[in-house]
């Protein structure tokens, strides 16, 4: 562990965080959502945005690390780790608005993990906000969730264009060049001021996976049931022999199949940001972090297809298959290792899991983000279908005290 970062946990809380030095703490955590329609493409927007606010703010602080977003995470890194530690020490939270933002999970989660931070250090405290919208469309009053409508989201100062078009659309189109350039310098500067204003110290955030969306709504009926992904796939340490260490991390959950200069999301994560979006909570485990309970949830296994070849995974997979489950298998078509072994390491899926691969709704070759992005809603839906086919729900009973629901009208 490097020494100058420091562990710090609140006794009894479950809240990890390693505590930065002062110099070293970024100005500015960058919380945003990925776009549902070819979200490389999208994404590389977002990156050139993080990547000259980052410039401009490093002139006006002179910090050596301006701020985080999360695809400067390396590979085979401890995700979640590195994630908690970015919201622990930020100076500011820096909220890209899209509509695709308050309909992800993933970013309530995070807002809610800064918030809980910074009501824990300013309880009694006249301390302004350390959330700082960025508008990446523009979006209306009404589109906005209520508790944020009375943030102030386009300070006076910015350029008429920002408001009009959003980030977004002033960094396409050309002839909005020199107000984007001031945008994003007035965004710095603002950045600057507020940390200065705010001096937020560093603490420990909790777990997101123990946060509920700060943009949530009333918890999800039985109607919307929550679905369970189960991740297989080995960690560094597990991999076999021909195997490199590229898409996988210390944790099962750090496992990236389709890694690459344009996506750098954990296959985990990027399946909860999917499903949130389609209106459902998802529960992730590893396949090694308890036994498979059948008839609990929907289940869909993300399975990678080198799995197989773990002597401790196969039998799980063995286990999960006599009660089949959905499951998609991501053959990264950028993977030369997978691509080389193709046939062998399918035949190696087929033989553990032949009764979850035929389900209808399973996939076995996913090729890319793009097709994961397609096969997921597919795969769950058929999850969904099958768990209420096989699983006995039945219709909340009549009080006593109330009398047997008629069609009658009522009585005037």
């Amino acid at each position: 562990m490097n020494a100058a970062i420091q562990w710090c946990d609140l006794e009894g809380s479950g809240m990890p965080g390693r505590i930065q030095p002062d110099e070293r703490r970024p100005h500015f955590f960058l919380s945003y959502a990925r776009s549902r329609y070819r979200p490389e493409e999208s994404d590389r927007w977002v990156v050139k945005f993080y990547n000259d606010l980052c410039t401009d703010l490093g002139h006006a602080t002179g910090t050596q690390n301006p701020g985080f977003m999360d695809r400067q995470i390396p590979a085979g890194s401890e995700w979640p780790d590195l994630l908690a530690d970015a919201l622990a020490n930020c100076r500011i939270f820096v909220a890209l608005f899209s509509p695709a933002y308050f309909v992800s999970d993933y970013c309530g989660k995070e807002w809610a993990a800064f918030m809980k931070r910074y009501q824990g250090q300013s309880a009694g405290l006249a301390r302004p906000s350390a959330i700082i919208p960025a508008m990446w469309t523009p979006m209306g009053l009404k589109e906005l969730p209520d508790s944020v409508r009375t943030m102030q989201n386009v300070p006076p100062a910015f350029p008429p264009a920002y408001e009009a078009e959003g980030l977004y659309g002033i960094m396409k189109l050309g002839r909005f060049r020199e107000q984007y350039k001031e945008t994003v310098l007035r965004l710095a500067n603002l950045i600057k001021e507020r940390a200065a204003e705010c001096a937020l110290p560093s603490s420990p955030v909790p777990t997101l996976e123990t946060l509920r969306s700060a943009f949530a709504g009333d918890p999800p009926d039985a109607r919307r049931p929550a679905v369970r992904l189960t991740l297989a796939a080995q960690t560094i340490g597990q991999l076999p022999e021909g195997r490199g260490p590229y898409y996988y991390g210390q944790t099962t959950r750090e496992w990236t199949p389709y890694r690459g200069p344009d996506h750098t999301t954990p296959i985990g994560r990027f399946a909860e940001e999917i499903l949130g979006e389609l209106g459902h909570r998802a529960e992730v485990k590893g396949v090694d972090e308890g036994p498979h309970e059948p008839g609990e949830a929907p289940n869909v296994l993300l399975v990678d297809p080198w799995a197989a070849r773990d002597e401790g995974i196969g039998k799980r997979l063995r286990q999960i298959d006599r009660d089949p489950v959905t499951m998609i298998a991501p053959f990264n078509s950028g993977d030369a290792e997978t691509a080389a072994a193709s046939a062998e390491l399918t035949e190696e899926l087929d033989e553990a899991l032949p009764r979850s691969g035929a389900l209808q709704g399973s996939a076995k070759h996913v090729s890319s983000a793009g097709a994961f992005r397609s096969a997921l809603p597919k795969a769950v839906n058929e999850a969904i279908t099958r768990y209420l086919k096989t699983t006995n729900v039945h219709p909340p009973r009549t009080p006593p005290s109330m009398g047997r629901p008629t069609l009658q009208g009522p009585e005037f």
